[in-house]
């Protein structure tokens, strides 16, 4: 009688929550992928999972199997799914508060076990350095330099600003998201420095911020990774081998001027956008038209 009784109350939770959906697979999907909970869980963990409307389960699993990346995605994802799916059951029977932070630590202890024989080191053989600079410069030909900054205190967000070696701005982006550390903030906007990079297809990229800890993340031991950057780090090194040659540059924020002043602008106006290269926004212009930061 108990089990039949947390069943029912089980799927009258479901209905409530999908009163619309037509089939459980209708109900399966909003829960795991479309519920606001499932979106704050995906966007903290940025592992670059596009999952585009109008598509169903099915479909979003096979994209996950064309990842050329040893299985790293669909296992690392099936993980975050579980704990979702468990995080959700604690609510229901035990009134447990659903926490996402919580939820992507166990699902990155979860995925630990399955790599237990360090699949993740798969990328090795990609030319991934991390380096020092004192101060900003352009990128040696056939490079382009990605500025990247993240902002915490007053609101998050992060930017990108990819520039060739004539100092041209090629493209830039800002993207305002909830972070429960600065951190976590720290690592996406070096992701999201990848993600620029991968949407103006170029091979050889120096990917520079201000925050040195993420680097050195990127390019060392992944078992002393803390678990709150964890999974970003892992969806950065999915990518990498992507490219023909990636360097990670930490400068000084005096340094960082151009991304910095964009993140800025981009929090104070909520702005969630790309620019290309014609259209740059006016808060980075004078450091476009001068050389140097």
């Amino acid at each position: 009688m108990a089990v039949y009784s947390n069943l029912s109350k089980f799927n009258t939770h479901i209905h409530n929550i999908c009163p619309h959906c037509n089939s459980e697979e209708e109900t399966i999907h909003h829960l795991l992928f479309s519920c606001q909970f499932s979106k704050d869980v995906f966007q903290s963990s940025l592992l670059f999972i596009d999952i585009p409307d109008g598509i169903n389960s099915m479909q979003i699993i096979q994209q996950w199997l064309g990842h050329v990346d040893q299985g790293i995605m669909l296992n690392l994802v099936s993980c975050i799914l579980w704990n979702m799916w468990k995080t959700r059951n604690d609510l229901i029977f035990n009134n447990t508060l659903a926490l996402v932070p919580l939820c992507i630590h166990k699902s990155l202890q979860d995925f630990k076990v399955f790599d237990l024989h360090h699949a993740l080191n798969y990328c090795a053989s990609v030319c991934i350095n991390q380096k020092n600079a004192v101060l900003w410069g352009l990128p040696q030909p056939f490079y382009i330099k990605i500025n990247v900054d993240a902002a915490y205190n007053n609101g998050k967000g992060v930017v990108v600003v990819a520039r060739d070696s004539s100092g041209n701005q090629l493209g830039s982006g800002a993207i305002c998201f909830d972070s429960f550390s600065s951190t976590v903030a720290d690592a996406k906007a070096y992701a999201f420095g990848i993600q620029l990079a991968r949407r103006l297809h170029i091979t050889k990229i120096i990917v520079e911020g201000d925050a040195a800890d993420i680097p050195k993340a990127i390019i060392g031991n992944m078992n002393k990774i803390q678990w709150s950057i964890r999974s970003t780090v892992l969806s950065i090194q999915d990518r990498v081998k992507e490219f023909n040659e990636v360097s990670f540059t930490a400068v000084p924020r005096d340094a960082n001027h151009i991304a910095h002043d964009l993140v800025q602008f981009a929090i104070s106006n909520f702005i969630n956008r790309w620019w290309v290269h014609d259209e740059s926004p006016n808060c980075i212009m004078q450091h476009l038209n001068s050389i140097e930061d």
